[in-house]
């Protein structure tokens, strides 16, 4: 006859004890419904060790670490959606950005994200092109900015890649009239392959199209957050 042993009792009512402990938030699920998905509704006791238990809600544990900081992510939006600042939001799934002034969209533009491809250098040396996900700040603001090649632009072109202060590096008029500053190499740029905007094309940063981009340079500021997701 199938049963079910006394230390998954306590151990489902650890799950509910640490999952009443965070409120609302998603960990609860992460903690209560996740156990019970990867527990059958009766086992034998010698079917599931110990040890593999106490993995699995480790595992549920950092899950919903990962969770309650998205939680927390979204909480500080939605408070600043309350101001009247302006904000950023780029959905790089559907390759969409939003200006919006708490819930009132000032702009809905059709953008470029990261590739998500991966070049490898002879050398070993390896980058993979995906935008940066998180909540980010406008660090900067920049009138016809230029772009510093990269190693990787050199790499992915199987070229030599030159020295750092070789003024090959220095490349302008491809990024549009103007960037706002991400930070790590990231901008919110123009491009010169308009007809790419609505796909992941680029090497991480967020391509817009002229009009759009002048729109956003003129209304946001040096401060303003930008949530990617």
């Amino acid at each position: 006859m199938k049963v079910i042993p006394a230390f998954l009792g306590d151990l489902c009512a650890y799950a509910v004890g640490f999952a009443l402990s965070c409120g609302n938030s998603p960990c609860f699920r992460a903690s209560v419904v996740g156990l019970f998905l990867f527990l059958p509704p009766a086992v034998h006791a010698e079917d599931v060790p110990l040890e593999v238990l106490r993995a699995k809600v480790a595992a549920l544990e950092q899950e919903a670490a990962v969770l309650e900081e998205q939680n927390q992510g979204i909480s500080r939006m939605l408070k600043e959606m309350a101001d009247d600042e302006p904000y950023i939001v780029v959905d790089t799934e559907n390759n969409r950005l939003t200006l919006r002034r708490g819930e009132k969209v000032l702009l809905n533009a059709v953008v470029g994200t990261g590739s998500r491809q991966f070049v490898e250098e002879e050398t070993g040396r390896n980058w993979f092109f995906e935008s940066p996900l998180g909540s980010l700040t406008v660090l900067g603001k920049e009138r016809n900015p230029v772009w510093i090649r990269p190693d990787w632009s050199y790499a992915e072109e199987n070229m030599p890649v030159p020295a750092e202060n070789d003024p090959d590096r220095i490349v302008r008029e491809v990024l549009g009239k103007y960037a706002l500053i991400l930070g790590n190499g990231y901008k919110i740029h123009g491009t010169k392959y308009t007809e790419l905007l609505g796909t992941h094309f680029t090497h991480g940063c967020i391509s817009v199209g002229d009009q759009d981009l002048e729109k956003l340079y003129k209304t946001v500021k040096i401060g303003t957050r930008v949530y990617i997701y």
